[in-house]
């Protein structure tokens, strides 16, 4: 732009004025312009809403773990010991309540049990479960059944369970003085009372450390002997192919 000369400087130069950047100039744009959009922060939508949910199933976990902490169940408990074989009597049971997982008969089914035979021998304080009664006879003709006391190493070191299939055997008396000839090997050598015998239960004996009180399902015939041999601690039981059969 340029500016008239003022009078009495006839011959002087114009004087030319630079142009000021109009407003809009700054708003076309560029570096550090006026008007140009600031930058902004990226947003994360998908990660909020991942930690929201997160949160949320985890106070919807601790609220269901907080209500059922407490929660009971009442289920058929043993009060006195009942023998395998015997018949349960309503005195022989009771209920109580327990927390957690079990699988012990409800507390509803206690009268349906009265009437119902032992499986195994019951003790007290056990939890009474669908394994351990039967409806059905325990014998059958011909069979007895005989307890048995074993000594460890008279048994096979994990035991023997209910169902287990065992050879009973009469082991030498080490006490006894041993003869000449022929005799003292023929006494020496062990001798099978039973060739097959199932275990009907097996409980640690609470007299005797390490022995184990065991009742078998014998033939009938066999178990005068195998008494006799028990009591004076005579007898071995050796686990056989068959068990749990």
């Amino acid at each position: 732009m340029s500016v008239p000369t003022p009078p009495g400087g006839r011959g002087a130069a114009a004087t030319t004025i630079p142009a000021q950047p109009s407003l809009g100039s700054f708003r076309a744009g560029g570096g550090g312009a006026l008007g140009a959009a600031l930058p902004t922060r990226q947003r994360h939508n998908g990660r909020t809403a991942l930690a929201v949910a997160l949160i949320v199933g985890l106070a919807a976990l601790g609220a269901y773990l907080y209500s059922t902490a407490g929660t009971k169940v009442p289920v058929v408990m043993v009060v006195r010991q009942v023998q395998a074989g015997q018949v349960l009597q309503r005195q022989d049971l009771t209920t109580v309540a327990v927390s957690g997982g079990v699988t012990a008969f409800g507390a509803r089914r206690l009268t349906g049990l009265v009437g119902e035979r032992a499986a195994v021998t019951l003790l007290p304080n056990m939890l009474l479960q669908q394994s351990m009664v039967t409806t059905g006879r325990t014998l059958q003709a011909g069979q007895a059944q005989v307890g048995v006391a074993v000594l460890a190493g008279q048994i096979p070191a994990e035991g023997l369970a209910p169902g287990d299939v065992v050879r009973v055997v009469l082991v030498p008396d080490k006490d006894a003085g041993a003869g000449a000839g022929a005799a003292a090997a023929g006494a020496a050598r062990p001798a099978v009372l039973v060739p097959r015998a199932t275990v009907f239960a097996s409980v640690p004996d609470p007299a005797t450390n390490g022995s184990t009180l065991l009742t078998l399902v014998v033939p009938d015939a066999a178990s005068n002997a195998i008494a006799a041999a028990s009591g004076a601690g005579l007898v071995a039981l050796v686990k056989i192919p068959g068990s749990g059969s």
